[in-house]
């Protein structure tokens, strides 16, 4: 038998899902157009029903407890389920329809472009939505299925999300054709630490720090010498070709951040030694309910060879050929 379920019983879901996202109850509310007495009230009767405590109250913020995690994780998987089984049901045998919501940086969706292309032409009546978002961004909206899935690089594992891999993509050193650097061919960590760097800033550079190497670069003997920072990987590479100071990058932010513009005065060595590879793929949630049109893109990209190897840019100098060759 099914149980019964009313209606207001998931209202008071969604309330506590926005409560648990936004960490406030104003911004919860103004999320779900309602006031905050009312997500406030949803809260409570929730708390009341299942007969624990979800949030810890702190003055004015709220702290979710352990219990509250678990129904966070229950409740993303429940209206998962409940979306994929309108999109199920509402398509015809054979005739995908609806929305594929996807997080991805840029460099990645750079790389995905004839892919997504090629299968919104078979599928005219599912609608796609790339979220342009940084590595820890692509993280937190697979995490609490703000999106179907990710597309990134990543350093480092995840606690909630799991990434199929693709291929992996180098850690490079760019720095201006013609420098004065006398660097080897595999510069070292003490190399680094003498160079002036354009780096990259993230929104909230103090919690977050660089997306791809900051945990990495942190950890070096000596503090990098920091010139100029930028939130824009082609920016960076500009004033690299100015010669004010070189940037660390992999070589698929690299090729996707060259767009436009000749490259020939910027030259590259491979930092493989010293930082860790990206691995790029696929970044969905743990026990993750996919939709059947998210499943048939992810299927797609999946089978496409090119994001297996891509052709990834490889600059280099009369010293050093990126792509293998002397």
């Amino acid at each position: 038998m099914i149980e019964e379920l009313s209606g207001d019983f998931f209202q008071q879901l969604r309330g506590f899902y926005y409560t648990a996202q936004t960490g406030g109850l104003r911004k919860a509310a103004h999320f779900m157009n309602r006031n905050p007495s009312t997500i406030s009230w949803q809260i409570r009767q929730l708390e009341q029903e299942l007969g624990v405590v979800l949030f810890d109250r702190y003055k004015k913020s709220l702290r979710i407890t352990p219990e509250g995690e678990r129904l966070l994780a229950w409740t993303i998987s429940t209206f998962e389920l409940l979306r994929g089984m309108k999109s199920d049901v509402s398509s015809p045998s054979g005739v995908l329809r609806g929305t594929v919501s996807v997080s991805s940086n840029l460099p990645f969706s750079a790389h995905v472009v004839g892919v997504v292309s090629a299968f919104r032409k078979a599928h005219p009546e599912v609608r796609i939505k790339i979220r342009r978002a940084l590595t820890y961004e692509v993280v937190d909206d697979v995490a609490s299925s703000r999106v179907d899935f990710g597309l990134t690089g990543m350093t480092a594992e995840s606690s909630n999300c799991e990434l199929e891999e693709l291929f992996t993509s180098r850690p490079l050193l760019v720095v201006p054709a013609g420098n004065e650097f006398r660097l080897p061919e595999r510069p070292t960590p003490d190399d680094l630490g003498r160079l002036p760097f354009i780096s990259f800033l993230a929104e909230n550079m103090e919690e977050r720090g660089d997306p791809y190497f900051d945990t990495s670069l942190r950890s070096l003997p000596r503090p990098l010498n920091i010139v100029l920072s930028v939130n824009n990987y082609h920016l960076m590479l500009r004033y690299v070709k100015q010669g004010l100071g070189v940037a660390v990058m992999d070589e698929m932010c690299l090729s996707a951040s060259a767009y436009g513009a000749a490259w020939d005065d910027v030259v590259a060595y491979p930092l493989d030694h010293v930082l860790p590879v990206v691995r790029c793929g696929i970044l969905l949630r743990r026990h993750k309910r996919l939709s059947s049109q998210a499943a048939a893109l992810i299927e797609q990209i999946r089978r496409d060879p090119s994001l297996r190897e891509p052709a990834l840019v490889r600059l280099r100098d009369a010293r050093i050929a990126l792509g293998g060759e002397s």
